[in-house]
């Protein structure tokens, strides 16, 4: 059985079409070390904030309102 590792995805909750979600990096081998990733890269926007109840972080550029989140979540 191979080792578990997690992806980072992000998705603009703007757009009217409902995009699919970006991969933006995969392969992380600790779910710890994608979920702080996660965190940093919202936290790098001034507007930014984690909704507890579906454990996606958000951030604002520009215009649009992008979520950003890790998979699998547990």
């Amino acid at each position: 059985m191979g080792m578990k590792t997690y992806s980072i995805f992000l998705r603009d909750r703007t757009q009217a079409g409902g995009d699919p979600p970006r991969l933006l990096a995969y392969e992380i081998p600790d779910r710890r070390a994608a979920q702080a990733l996660v965190s940093v890269i919202a936290a790098s926007y001034q507007d930014h904030g984690f909704n507890p109840a579906t454990r996606v972080h958000w951030f604002r550029h520009k215009d649009s309102v992008h979520e950003i989140y890790a998979w699998p979540q547990r």
